[in-house]
């Protein structure tokens, strides 16, 4: 795991890296690529620094959705587990939607999953 020297967090092995697929306009078709050190042009991907800050931002929204489902589960006892993470689910796709929150769908899906897995954590006294 590598880790960002501002936070002193470790980037999580399944956060995703995903590369930029873009296309510029025009009367040929044309794609973004990169050329990379070894002279072969690539498709571009994040810096490790802005993958970093995008896995802190998401790591930090887990933690505050996990403080929510917490909550939820509290005042809501007739909630089932799967009923909490939908709603919660729905929420994060829809400020997504929205525009309010900047994830991609597979930073989404690490999200959810990574509430799910803490979530259970916390129900079951497991550690991963």
């Amino acid at each position: 795991m590598r880790t960002s020297q501002a936070a002193g967090r470790e980037l999580h092995p399944d956060f995703p890296n995903e590369p930029i697929v873009g296309a510029i306009s025009g009367a040929q078709h044309k794609v973004l690529l990169h050329r990379g050190d070894n002279g072969t042009y690539q498709i571009p991907r994040r810096s490790h620094e802005e993958i970093m800050r995008r896995f802190e931002a998401a790591d930090d929204l887990v933690s505050q959705l996990v403080t929510y489902f917490k909550r939820k589960k509290a005042e809501f006892p007739e909630w089932t587990d799967e009923k909490n993470l939908e709603r919660i689910r729905l929420a994060v796709i829809r400020k997504v939607q929205q525009g309010e929150w900047p994830y991609t769908q597979s930073e989404q899906k690490w999200i959810l999953d990574r509430l799910r897995e803490r979530s259970l954590e916390l129900d079951y006294g497991q550690t991963k």
